[in-house]
């Protein structure tokens, strides 16, 4: 019996989201594995996800690494209040490391896998365990625009412990991590249950005469007076959000609070409207799905992840300002999708999923 410590971010669900599609094909494929889910707001997400999983999974709340730190009622980053709160992020750092350190001591773990939290990276060093890093970026290459590099030093020495580290699209930016290995892999997403997308269809909009939008600005940002958009007062759109958003309208889907397979949903959509999230443009891209995308220059992230799209990719860039005011008609959709279809059959050919399962099993037998 192996035990694999899985730790995902804190911050928003997009972590989740793909690390629930690797856990699923792990457990899967991999035989007599004990697996350790490590998290601590999206926990009692994951857990509802996986409740069909027939081998037992532990789960563990911890927290340890800290997120983007947002202007209030906003998507942009706010650098100054991030200044104050990522110094007494690194000032608990050694204290969380320690109890991680102690904790996968105790548990006897043959592999640590990180998304993308430096903590338990430095704590399977102390430990003399393997360590991975799953993720399209760092915490240190993400906050570059917020801080100077010299403050940056204690995340960039943590991820250096890295023992192997498997880079997602939109991940070159990052220095090449790994110590003792290295692999790229594409979008990928969580399977499609086609039962529930036909009844979803045949719920919703059973004739396909509507057209159908997924509005998702992320689980983890609050944005105020989203009522006002122009958008939702089209009656010839339907409009599915999560359940967080504060939209009403009869042209509203409001995907339920106790659902966690956001993926059917999307599917039945023409379009998605969206930050450039990896999980949400992961899902969009592996469906086929044309995408508007928030424009936030000032995250390195959303760039990154925007160029691995390329320019064949159906998407265009939005700004907050533009949206506001934004009608999404039949041909808004089309003019995007004649960006050009031959990359999407070719991205979703691709078997990033497979590969990365391929690459722990590989690790796990050495």
């Amino acid at each position: 019996m192996r035990t694999i410590c899985y730790y995902i971010s804190d911050y928003g669900y997009g972590h989740a989201t793909r690390g629930i599609a690797i856990i699923r094909r792990l457990l899967k494929d991999v035989n007599e594995l004990r697996l350790i889910v490590c998290s601590a707001k999206p926990l009692a997400f994951i857990q509802q996800s996986l409740l069909d999983i027939t081998v037992p999974i532990e789960y563990r709340k911890c927290s340890s690494d800290l997120g983007y730190i947002l202007q209030e009622g906003s998507i942009e980053p706010d650098s100054e209040r991030f200044g104050k709160v990522y110094l007494s992020y690194l000032e608990n750092m050694p204290s969380q490391i320690e109890s991680e350190r102690r904790f996968l001591y105790q548990v006897k773990a043959d592999l640590v896998i990180s998304d993308i939290s430096p903590v338990p990276i430095v704590a399977a060093k102390l430990a003399d365990i393997a360590s991975m890093g799953i993720s399209n970026f760092t915490w240190h290459t993400a906050y570059k625009q917020m801080t100077d590099e010299k403050m940056l030093e204690p995340l960039y020495d943590a991820y250096a412990n890295m023992d192997y580290f498997v880079s997602l699209a939109g991940g070159t930016a990052e220095p090449r991590w790994g110590r003792l290995g290295y692999m790229e892999a594409g979008f990928f997403c969580r399977a499609l249950q086609e039962e529930v997308v036909a009844r979803l269809q045949s719920q919703y909009n059973p004739q396909k005469e509507k057209l159908m939008i997924f509005f998702a600005i992320g689980m983890s940002i609050q944005i105020n007076d989203l009522q006002q958009m122009a958008m939702w007062n089209d009656p010839t759109c339907l409009f599915v959000i999560s359940s967080s958003l504060d939209i009403d309208g009869d042209n509203i889907i409001r995907i339920p609070e106790d659902v966690t397979e956001s993926q059917n949903y999307m599917a039945m959509c023409d379009i998605v409207i969206t930050k450039p999230g990896w999980g949400t443009v992961g899902e969009a891209v592996t469906l086929g799905k044309p995408l508007l995308l928030l424009d936030r220059s000032s995250m390195q992230e959303d760039r990154n992840t925007i160029e691995a799209l390329h320019d064949d990719y159906p998407y265009r860039r939005i700004t907050w300002h533009q949206l506001q005011t934004l009608h999404v008609t039949r041909a808004y959709v089309g003019a995007i999708q004649d960006v050009g279809a031959g990359r999407r059959s070719r991205i979703n050919k691709d078997n990033a999923i497979e590969d990365i399962i391929s690459f722990i099993e590989s690790v796990l037998e050495r």
